[in-house]
């Protein structure tokens, strides 16, 4: 990658002051304001559980059953408690990866791993889900090298429990890995495939919806917040939707009813290309945490200028983020339209992938016709690999938690937003 003049070697550092103070006071406020009673989605969507049949996303929310059931807790506040516990894990894993392979790891405050950690997590199960994501890879990874059948059980173990958990995971950890296994991928998949039969054909309806949620009652009578669960949880109601409604309910949550602004127009574009910069360059704005590996070979990718080659590194980790693209775009449209929490997991599962599987990007050579032009951009024009461009991306680029990007999640929006 680019070297870095004396100017700039800074800049980061103002860089992560600005992402930690603002976050943090942002998370506080949500945290003393906005405390979510059973109704909410933050809450009832764990509460999904088995007492009316199998159904989707029900294995959590039937082990905490049976925990109530073995001795009463306070439900609501064991949820709200989860991502203290998974997000401090998550960022140690993204933090050990970044230390073994060297990379220089000011991309992980950024929107491209933050939005999952910090933000997301406080009301969604993505933490969760990365985290199984990494240990899916670990023993694949693992079972390829040693050949055990204990890391093969565990494989089939942590797959089929991702996918009982969150149903749209398959679009995050598998597709990528199957391609890498190839013929091995018939066999390893039928557990995973037949999961995912049963999850997509058990969507649930308005009736086990009801029956889902009345299975609850003993817990809101003992432990109430608010007095009045008289409804029935976003979280649980939303297993009478088909995909139209689901869609429906994203699309009008994250667009519908804006308010045209400075703060509220909508910056998909500048959103997807931001990331790809953000992930690609993270060595321009580097800060010498650690020492760096010897560089890597470098493959013949020049531009049609004939300039800079790119390194193989680079350009596996272009495809292999291009690809996570592709594949988790049904969670990006028709599933869900939460940019924060998917750009997250992509970029997330991105790095996990190239962690346990380095040469991933190889394995699908025909994205490199889209890579190599654009790493090309980024190497012909200087002001493209400047640092200080790079920190006012990082401070631009919007962080949303469930809604569409908008310039008032960036982090200059939010200190905007803080100072008027």
């Amino acid at each position: 990658m680019v070297e870095m003049g004396r100017r700039g070697k800074y800049a980061p550092v103002i860089l992560l002051f600005f992402i930690t103070s603002v976050l943090f006071v942002k998370h506080g406020q949500w945290a003393l304001q906005c405390v979510p009673d059973y109704l909410t989605y933050a809450v009832s969507d764990w509460l999904i559980n088995y007492e009316a049949g199998f159904v989707r996303r029900g294995l959590l929310g039937q082990l905490l059953f049976e925990a109530w059931q073995v001795h009463p807790f306070n439900v609501r506040e064991f949820v709200l408690l989860l991502p203290f516990v998974f997000s401090p894990l998550l960022m140690a894993l993204l933090l050990m990866v970044f230390y073994k392979e060297r990379w220089q790891p000011m991309v992980i405050f950024t929107v491209c791993c933050l939005g999952s950690t910090f933000l997301a997590s406080t009301v969604r199960r993505d933490y969760l889900v990365l985290v199984m994501v990494f240990f899916v890879f670990m023993a694949m990874s693992q079972w390829l090298r040693h050949r055990r059948w204990i890391d093969l059980c565990a494989f089939f173990l942590l797959s089929v429990t991702l996918v009982l958990i969150y149903e749209p995971s398959v679009f995050i950890a598998f597709p990528l890995l199957f391609v890498i296994l190839r013929r091995k991928a018939v066999l390893l998949a039928l557990p995973i495939v037949l999961a995912c039969l049963a999850v997509f054909t058990s969507r649930g309806d308005a009736g086990m919806a009801q029956t889902i949620w009345q299975s609850w009652e003993p817990c809101f009578l003992r432990y109430p917040y608010p007095s009045d669960n008289s409804g029935i949880g976003l979280g649980v109601e939303a297993l009478g939707w088909n995909v139209f409604d689901t869609f429906a309910f994203h699309l009008r949550l994250a667009y519908v009813g804006i308010k045209p602004s400075l703060l509220t127009i909508p910056l998909i574009g500048y959103m997807l290309a931001g990331t790809y910069y953000l992930m690609v360059c993270h060595e321009v704005a580097k800060v010498p945490f650690w020492p760096r590996r010897p560089e890597t070979p470098v493959i013949p990718a020049k531009d049609s200028a004939g300039g800079e080659v790119q390194s193989s590194a680079l350009l596996g980790l272009s495809n292999v983020l291009l690809f996570q693209f592709i594949a988790m775009l049904p969670m990006f449209t028709v599933l869900s339209c939460d940019w924060g929490r998917n750009i997250t997991l992509c970029c997330v599962s991105t790095f996990f992938m190239l962690h346990f599987f380095p040469n991933a990007g190889n394995q699908i050579p025909h994205l490199a016709k889209v890579s190599k032009p654009l790493l090309s951009f980024f190497g012909r024009y200087r002001w493209l690999r400047s640092p200080y461009l790079y920190v006012f991306v990082a401070l631009t680029i919007p962080m949303p938690i469930s809604e569409a990007p908008q310039f008032g999640d960036s982090i200059l929006g939010l200190i905007i937003t803080l100072l008027t």
